[in-house]
């Protein structure tokens, strides 16, 4: 509809200029909780040139940064929304309950195959040759996304088994190593890239963890490594049953760290042994007016910190990410309310790491979030194309949030370790020089 009405009001503004003037009025609207029309009305009419009207309504847009006469880097994308993308987020818990499972046929006489038959007798199962050739010159929309929990493949890795944390260009390195035991999540955090980086229409899980373990034995052992990347380390660990083999395995490379990262309280496996005390369960955290916001069907916050508890009482090391952290008018009071909770439960001699990042995101990422959830709030912020091409809130805010929240684990303890997820280098040392 926007559209429609730019091509009629301008129609000798060419095709690129009349997208900017849609993206412009469309994120204008929501933002201000308007009809779009009322932007144009409320426009001076000597403002009918485009570079007149651009300037006007980037002004509009980003009110905060413009008035500080700050030089503005942002893309303005075609505008694509369709409706049947929309995330249907019902308030009772989806859970995991797939109506189809495709087996590998090298899966077939695997135990997780065994334990997924009798775990989802009505499943429907079925044996392919291989994931790979099942999803092959297949393209799989956001529909299809959204319908992920009924559809489970169970794979035999051949290839995938370790590598270095792909961390952004010019960013500070962290030296993570990753490990990827599973595809797919859960839950529907508003801001998590996998819809946008995913050509998957289902769960998938290796079921040949023992490869992993083998091919370990080959890799450097003096490491921090972690699951997480592709899916919520915890979430399905009451059907794959591998944290506790996990757990004993690297209790012979006491050299490596080894970090469950999650948002579940899914620990009952975990807490049902001990540690060999270099094994560390990390929660992403956001205070709950965020979390209850945009982190759908995941855990309530303080649902986490007594996992957390939990996983302390049975020898684990704890470690905590605020990531993304999200920008908001009062978002000082809400994060550090929590880090004053994490403080008050956990010991700090027993968090391992804390991590600080900012919100993110490709321009992908941000068309795939207006369309599964159009109502969201966190892209009415001011965001613009940062040093490594991502949507980032501009330099001064992420400092001044760096800022503040070292400061408050610091007036806490100040030897617990800190550090930047995805951060501009130059900004990671002035901050942590602290």
């Amino acid at each position: 509809m926007i559209k429609e009405f730019v091509d009629k009001c301008y129609p000798r503004f060419g095709e690129n200029k009349r997208q900017e003037i849609t993206r412009l009025l469309y994120e204008i609207a929501k933002r201000e909780g308007i009809e779009f029309r009322e932007i144009i009305k409320d426009c001076p009419p000597e403002l009918s040139r485009f570079n007149g009207l651009k300037d006007y309504l980037l002004k509009r847009r980003f009110p905060r940064s413009t008035a500080n006469d700050q030089k503005i880097r942002c893309l303005l994308p075609k505008l694509e929304i369709n409706p049947r993308f929309k995330v249907n987020v019902k308030i009772e818990k989806k859970g995991f309950n797939p109506k189809h499972v495709y087996i590998e046929e090298a899966a077939v006489q695997s135990y997780l195959t065994g334990r997924m038959k009798e775990m989802f007798p009505h499943a429907k199962f079925e044996t392919i040759l291989s994931y790979k050739k099942y999803i092959q010159n297949q393209q799989y929309s956001l529909e299809d996304y959204n319908d992920r929990l009924d559809h489970c493949f169970l794979t035999k890795e051949r290839f995938d088994f370790f590598k270095r944390c792909p961390c952004t260009p010019k960013a500070a390195p962290c030296g993570y190593h990753l490990i990827n035991l599973g595809i797919g999540c859960a839950y529907e955090c508003t801001y998590c890239f996998l819809p946008a980086y995913l050509n998957s229409p289902g769960i998938v899980f290796p079921t040949n963890i023992d490869d992993f373990f083998d091919k370990f034995k080959e890799y450097p052992h003096n490491i921090r490594i972690g699951s997480g990347e592709f899916t919520d380390s915890l979430v399905f660990d009451h059907i794959t049953q591998y944290s506790p083999q996990i757990v004993e395995f690297f209790k012979s490379y006491p050299k490596a760290t080894f970090e469950f990262k999650t948002k579940s309280i899914n620990v009952d496996l975990l807490t049902s042994i001990k540690s060999g005390g270099n094994i560390v369960v990390s929660w992403t955290v956001n205070p709950p007016a965020v979390a209850n916001a945009i982190e759908n069907l995941a855990p309530p916050v303080e649902e986490r910190l007594k996992a957390a508890v939990q996983c302390q009482a049975s020898g684990y090391r704890i470690g905590f990410h605020f990531d993304p952290i999200v920008y908001y008018d009062g978002w000082e009071n809400d994060y550090q309310w929590l880090v004053n909770q994490i403080f008050e439960n956990i010991d700090a001699k027993n968090i391992a790491w804390i991590s600080l990042g900012t919100l993110r995101m490709t321009q992908m990422l941000k068309k795939t979030i207006e369309n599964r959830f159009p109502g969201n709030t966190i892209l009415d912020e001011e965001l613009f194309t940062g040093y490594d091409d991502k949507i980032r809130y501009d330099l001064a805010v992420r400092k001044d949030i760096y800022d503040k929240m070292t400061r408050w684990i610091r007036q806490r303890n100040r030897n617990v370790f800190v550090y930047l997820c995805m951060e501009d280098a130059k900004l990671n040392n002035e901050i942590l020089k602290q």
